[in-house]
């Protein structure tokens, strides 16, 4: 290769460099712009706490609402369908499914998948007393989505919290 072309090619790949990660870096500043803020996510999660409409119109209106989580207390993470499911709201919480809604045990306990509760609490013996949103726990979730054998069965295991309370400060 010779010099002028060496120096010609060096050059366009040096600006290609530099152009590449300042392009990535204002990607990533748009990004964060674009994020929801605290605010839009609090009021969706509310809304899945008392009202199918309200929850539906907010999800019409921003599908990525669906998994975003707000934070109650220090530690406190809580997302639409674990409103819905402490609060006993299975409409709400079979709406926000439908829409793809991510589950965890407590929404699992809720909404009835008994046996698969029974399985990760066997295999990890220590999600018996984890707590849920705001320290409502496992036993709490079964009681109101009217999960009576699941719930005795918590109890045989050992649970008789519905609140662990204090747990967020």
């Amino acid at each position: 290769m010779e010099r002028n072309e060496f120096i010609k090619k060096s050059m366009a790949f040096g600006g290609i460099a530099t152009l590449v990660p300042t392009m990535a870096m204002s990607r990533g500043k748009r990004a964060i712009e674009e994020l929801f803020d605290q605010q839009e996510i609090s009021e969706f999660v509310s809304a899945a706490h008392k009202s199918l409409e309200d929850t539906q119109k907010i999800i019409e209106a921003k599908p990525l609402l669906l998994n975003c989580t707000s934070q109650l207390a220090k530690g406190d993470f809580e997302t639409a369908i674990g409103g819905a499911s402490h609060m006993g709201r299975k409409d709400i919480a079979d709406f926000l499914v439908s829409k793809g809604a991510r589950l965890d045990i407590f929404n699992y306990t809720f909404l009835g998948y008994d046996d698969f509760v029974r399985k990760l609490i066997m295999d990890h013996p220590h999600l018996l007393n984890a707590p849920g949103p705001h320290g409502f726990s496992l036993l709490h979730h079964a009681e109101v989505g009217e999960r009576k054998e699941l719930a005795a069965w918590l109890q045989e295991k050992g649970l008789a919290e519905t609140f662990f309370k204090g747990v967020f400060g």
